[in-house]
């Protein structure tokens, strides 16, 4: 599998997402690079790592250090990078004669900076993988992020559980630039449409343009990614189910601490509670993610000195109630893509069984 970034990293846009004012503040450079760490766990499943970036003026002297930390984390040989972003048809084209040849070969395409890689191990990365090999539709996708949407899109289109109940097989027509697909389908979006000297920097254009690509989608059946500001978009009550991210506290120094099953909160650790009734992106006193230890994320590893527990951390308790945070995130009454959902029609719980802790 080939990863592909194609982001320009600037400080200016629209943001369509709320996030309490009490949350930490990183500017769009340390979020990327947060967002590349992450990535850096799909490497015992990438070929090769393409990386067209382009600067903002506002960080045109970080450039350096960007280019440093990206090859100290990715190898040498598999890096591919360019300091600009792909922009127009002809660059796509381009870069598909250049990368994209078997039509087979499957694109981890990220064209966000802000979409971590959260999941804790690959088990479900290659049995996605293995899923869009068998599937001889050139159209077929996994949509790795936007995971609260993709649980009631699924259920909406009368998605059906594959066999090894990891992913919810639906149709659907798509073309956001967070999904795993094939380099066919790809190599279609560039070669069968001709935008000229048109902005198509991402994939979104061809939505909006009306190119017709309906096909099978994969939603993973728990959490592989999440997009950095979360989707307070979709609903106002989401953060504190789901909630936007900010870098650990000792993340870039290898020096994460994190404490599991407290009731109140410590800022300089990363606090793990499922029994807690409110998260921080909600309130100040609340536990920054309704995990255990199991869940910690794959690219975490080796950056932390330090777990602890509380003296009455219950273990049984602990799973249970994190298997209950996990399928209430699987119901989110919402409102996405104009379709409005409520608390009912949630995707039935035996989906999410390969996934729960508790098991009695």
């Amino acid at each position: 599998m080939i990863l592909l970034f194609n982001v320009k990293i600037t400080s200016h846009g629209l943001s369509y997402y709320h996030r309490n004012n009490w949350l930490p503040k990183s500017n769009r450079l340390d979020i990327f690079k947060y967002c590349l760490a992450s990535y850096t766990a799909l490497l015992p499943v990438l070929s090769k790592c393409l990386f067209y970036i382009q600067l903002a003026p506002e960080f045109a002297d970080r450039k350096e250090e960007l280019e440093k930390f990206i090859h100290e984390n990715f190898p040498a040989d598999k890096i591919h990078l360019f300091w600009y972003r792909n922009n127009h048809t002809k660059d796509w084209r381009s870069l598909c004669d250049e990368y994209f040849q078997d039509p087979n070969e499957l694109i981890w395409f990220a064209g966000n900076d802000d979409h971590i890689f959260i999941d804790y191990n690959l088990d479900l990365v290659r049995a996605g993988m293995q899923t869009l090999k068998e599937d001889p539709d050139p159209l077929s996708v996994i949509y790795y992020s936007h995971w609260p949407e993709q649980m009631r899109l699924s259920q909406h289109y009368n998605g059906q559980l594959t066999e090894d109940g990891n992913f919810i097989k639906f149709t659907w027509r798509t073309f956001d630039a967070i999904r795993i697909l094939k380099v066919e389908r790809f190599r279609r979006y560039w070669i069968e449409t001709d935008f000229g000297d048109e902005l198509v920097f991402r994939t979104d254009t061809l939505w909006h343009a009306g190119v017709e690509m309906t096909g099978p989608v994969y939603a993973p059946t728990r959490e592989m990614v999440r997009h950095y500001d979360g989707y307070s978009h979709v609903s106002p009550h989401i953060i504190n189910l789901v909630p936007p991210l900010f870098i650990p506290p000792g993340f870039f120094e290898g020096a994460m601490r994190i404490r599991i099953g407290y009731g109140d909160r410590d800022p300089g650790w990363t606090n793990f509670n499922p029994q807690a009734t409110n998260l921080y992106a909600n309130a100040l006193d609340g536990a920054d993610y309704r995990w255990v230890e199991a869940d910690i994320p794959l690219f975490w590893q080796g950056r932390i000195a330090e777990i602890g527990y509380s003296p009455d951390y219950d273990p049984s308790q602990m799973e249970q109630a994190r298997d209950s945070a996990f399928l209430a995130t699987t119901r989110i009454p919402m409102n996405c893509y104009s379709t409005n959902f409520d608390h009912t029609g949630g995707a039935p719980e035996e989906w999410f069984s390969n996934h729960m802790r508790y098991h009695a």
